[in-house]
């Protein structure tokens, strides 16, 4: 459509309009005697890492490594190299107004590559353009496109989603087309939705088996995890659903839901979810089983069905990241209309009681989370920015810090927002670790964040498909979005 491609040449222009000239970077460089840290090899101490164009052509000790004569030369004493990040949950196009100052956002904050997790495939199409425009200055992105939902679909377009965020599908035969649909439009991967139907959910998953996309989404209603998890599904985001799994009587909570579906199908979808999830959450996470807990969790790990917890949404009333004057801060760095929206938003919440059932939801991801390591449990890092108050970029250092003190160790925190977003595209053999003949997508830091989590904000530089953007470069591109 004109008005899409004009839209998009808008973005692009936003996007790089004013960036800063790139350096006169050689295509060969090298950081040399820095600390690597990944998931893969831990911690090894001087280093030298020689990139030549988009590629890591050498990894070694410095003392073994003789680089070319012509190499452009960065010292990394004292420095800490690591993957570039995911976040792996991710909507673009939730808001228009700060679409276009997201993918800076990522970049400043080492965030080289996105997950986007539901948005309509028109309003996508410009930011798969400005990425692959030049991907040496914006963050590798893969797509779901809309939510595949059942009737009542959630998202009908009385929420402030668009209309067309999700898909409403009421047989098989509409589940498989609609798969088939999004894989000729291209997607990376399928989100699967609350509302959908056992035959429909199985359809979708069968479907999308045969074009080899991943699904992920949240559990339906009408559906135990167990029996999700036995059907094909990857992933699960925020752990949806999972707490009414894990009690004694999950059966007779799954059919209390599948009646009240019946029933509730005349409602607006939002509304009916909304009335499923009070019904039964606090009660779920009030009757744990941990007998049940450790069958479920046996079987996600059995079927490589990883969680995506999102611990800065799960835990938004309890952890009340808007009320911190450091996290306000960074609105500056959205535009103005944004930004006044949110600080007036998050002063009114600030002054609102804290809120019971969001604390033990809270508690209840936080446990959860620290579950899973054991269980073998895979974990993915995602954040739903730009939702609740979760700024680009910045969330998924939030995120990594709640992983850390919900129990995951350090490295398993990079880990989930590296090498697992990596694995989940099959991309393990192109990004996620600081190897030989490897993507460039690198992360410079001042301190080590096996030592702290929280020093992964601790950024020196960024490197995106081999070219480095040093602190000057970064803090540059925040001047530009504090201006705009």
């Amino acid at each position: 459509m004109k008005w899409t491609r004009y839209i998009c040449l808008i973005l692009i222009g936003l996007l790089f309009g004013c960036s800063n000239p790139k350096s006169n970077q050689s295509s060969i460089w090298a950081i040399t005697n820095v600390t690597i840290i990944d998931s893969k090899q831990q911690q090894l101490d001087q280093q030298t890492v020689l990139v030549n164009g988009n590629k890591i052509e050498t990894v070694g000790p410095s003392a073994e490594i003789d680089l070319p004569q012509s190499t452009e030369v960065i010292d990394g004493t004292g420095k800490f190299l690591i993957p570039g990040l995911w976040d792996a949950h991710v909507h673009l196009t939730y808001d228009q107004d700060i679409g276009p100052s997201m993918f800076k956002l990522f970049m400043v904050n080492g965030v080289t590559s996105i997950r986007d997790t539901g948005g309509q495939l028109d309003l996508m199409q410009p930011y798969q353009e400005a990425s692959a425009t030049d991907p040496t200055e914006t963050p590798r992105l893969k797509i779901s496109g809309p939510l595949l939902d059942g009737l009542p679909r959630v998202y009908d377009g009385s929420t402030p989603f668009r209309p067309n965020l999700s898909v409403g599908i009421r047989t098989p035969n509409q589940a498989k087309n609609r798969v088939n649909e999004l894989a000729a439009a291209g997607v990376d991967l399928i989100k699967a939705y609350e509302m959908l139907q056992p035959e429909t959910l199985e359809a979708v998953l069968e479907a999308a088996k045969k074009k080899g996309l991943p699904v992920t989404g949240h559990v339906p209603l009408s559906i135990d995890v167990v029996s999700a998890s036995n059907a094909g599904l990857r992933s699960i985001e925020h752990m949806r659903n999972l707490e009414m799994s894990c009690t004694a009587d999950w059966e007779k909570l799954m059919e209390t839901r599948r009646n009240e579906l019946k029933e509730g199908a005349r409602e607006a979808g939002g509304d009916l979810r909304s009335r499923l999830h009070q019904l039964q959450r606090s009660y779920a996470i009030e009757n744990q089983d941990s007998a049940i807990r450790a069958k479920v969790l046996a079987t996600l790990a059995k079927n490589n069905t990883w969680l995506v917890p999102t611990l800065t949404i799960l835990a938004f009333r309890a952890n009340r990241v808007y009320a911190r004057p450091a996290w306000r801060e960074q609105f500056k760095y959205l535009p103005d209309s944004i930004a006044a929206r949110w600080l007036g938003s998050a002063e009114r919440l600030t002054r609102m009681p804290l809120d019971s059932a969001g604390i033990r939801f809270a508690e209840w991801g936080y446990d959860m989370v620290g579950r899973l390591p054991e269980a073998g449990v895979g974990v993915m890092a995602g954040t739903d920015t730009p939702i609740a108050f979760l700024t680009p970029g910045f969330s998924l250092h939030e995120e990594l810090r709640l992983l850390v003190n919900s129990g995951l160790s350090p490295i398993q925190a990079l880990e989930a927002a590296t090498i697992r977003p990596a694995e989940y595209f099959n991309l393990q053999d192109e990004l996620g670790t600081v190897e030989k003949g490897k993507i460039a997508d690198l992360l410079l830091l001042d301190a080590n964040p096996l030592d702290n989590i929280e020093n992964t904000q601790r950024i020196r530089a960024v490197i995106k498909d081999g070219h480095l953007h040093n602190r000057a470069q970064l803090d540059a591109w925040l001047q530009e979005l504090e201006g705009s």
